[in-house]
């Protein structure tokens, strides 16, 4: 099982995205199988791995909503050497969208759990609140 790291505070500009993209680029150069979840509607890290946020057609926002799978989502990041499960500005909206749904702090879980032996290592940049975005995150660890 790879080993998770979520980049959190609640605080913008200290550096989340940054540390996350520079360690996700930092591993894969070290020879590390690693993906890093953009969990932040901003999608900073998305942009500083060389992917255009405009232009996507999935996100994060579908996976956690349940409308496709994190294997749809996930791009390369050419710049980087790992892979990205990407954000936009769709994702603000998940958080009202989620309320009513089952299981709406473990989705994310659920999701990795199908490609979690793919990775040494999964880094999530969360966004700068203590929402339910952030909260996905802190659910159980994967078995």
């Amino acid at each position: 099982m790879p080993r998770i790291l979520a980049v959190a505070n609640q605080k913008g500009g200290v550096g989340k995205t940054t540390t996350s993209v520079n360690l996700a680029a930092g591993l894969a150069g070290a020879g590390k199988r690693v993906l890093l979840i953009d969990l932040d509607p901003q999608g900073n890290a998305t942009m500083g791995s060389g992917i255009d946020k405009r232009g996507l057609e999935r996100s994060v926002y579908q996976v956690l909503l349940g409308l496709t799978t994190v294997q749809s989502v996930r791009q390369q990041s050419e710049s980087g050497g790992y892979d990205l499960v990407p954000a936009n500005r769709e994702l603000a909206g998940a958080e009202i969208e989620m309320v009513d749904l089952d299981n709406r702090e473990t989705r994310l879980k659920s999701a990795l759990g199908t490609i979690a032996a793919e990775y040494d290592f999964i880094l999530l940049d969360c966004p700068p609140a203590l929402n339910l975005l952030t909260l996905t995150v802190w659910s159980r660890p994967m078995r």
